[in-house]
């Protein structure tokens, strides 16, 4: 178990050094650095791959100013999900992704400092203190909506939740049944790839992992 822990607590640090080198599409590092919507730069609001033209030409350059004011989704928490999505919900809190801030809460702190200067990650504090590592063990860090340690709607974003994968889903919720669907981003390999490094997923097959799912594949409750 303790292992396990250990693991699981890495993953934040050593996703930090690919994080921050990673191109400039890489959701959600593109909306925390130019603090604009997922809206302004993707097709769907909640983001995904297919780009607007703003985010066609940010994603060739990062200079591109892009405008900060815009309409956008935000974070609405898994609760929000659970109403309509239950079984899935469910499903969702038997896995680690669940428990992410608490496995790194409770992880070996000089297992993470080793993982930290190996990496040449400078890390200072606690590591369940530090955005380099929270940043993979919750959602929507730095965004609308998103997790901010202390604030009341912290335990609400604690965790690799349901809008860590599918972008933020406040859109989603008030939308018209029949437009929910394009209001929600498909599962991409590139996002799963910011924190499910080479070093801390080696045999790494997005297919598979895809297959297998972090909850059941089932049919949705509508």
């Amino acid at each position: 178990m303790r292992r396990t822990l250990m693991t699981l607590a890495l993953v934040g640090v050593a996703a930090w050094a690919v994080y921050a080198s990673q191109s400039a599409w890489a959701f959600p590092k593109a909306s925390i650095a130019t603090k604009a919507a997922c809206g302004t730069c993707h097709i769907v609001a909640a983001g995904g791959p297919e780009l607007t033209e703003l985010g066609t030409k940010y994603k060739a350059d990062a200079n591109t100013t892009v405008p900060a004011a815009a309409t956008g989704a935000e974070y609405a928490g898994s609760k929000k999900c659970a109403m309509c999505h239950r079984p899935y919900a469910t499903a969702w809190a038997e896995t680690p992704h669940a428990k992410a801030l608490a496995n790194l809460q409770a992880a070996d702190e000089k297992a993470v400092a080793a993982m930290a200067e190996k990496l040449g990650v400078k890390l200072e504090g606690k590591a369940a203190e530090s955005d380099a590592c929270v940043t993979c063990h919750v959602t929507g860090l730095g965004l609308a909506g998103g997790y901010s340690a202390g604030a009341e709607t912290a335990a609400l974003m604690a965790g690799v939740t349901c809008e860590a994968c599918h972008g933020p889903g406040s859109l989603h919720i008030k939308a018209a049944k029949a437009d929910k669907k394009s209001t929600m981003s498909a599962v991409s390999e590139k996002m799963c790839l910011q924190c499910h490094t080479k070093e801390m997923s080696p045999e790494w097959d997005f297919e598979k992992y895809k297959e297998k799912g972090v909850h059941t594949i089932a049919k949705a409750a509508e």
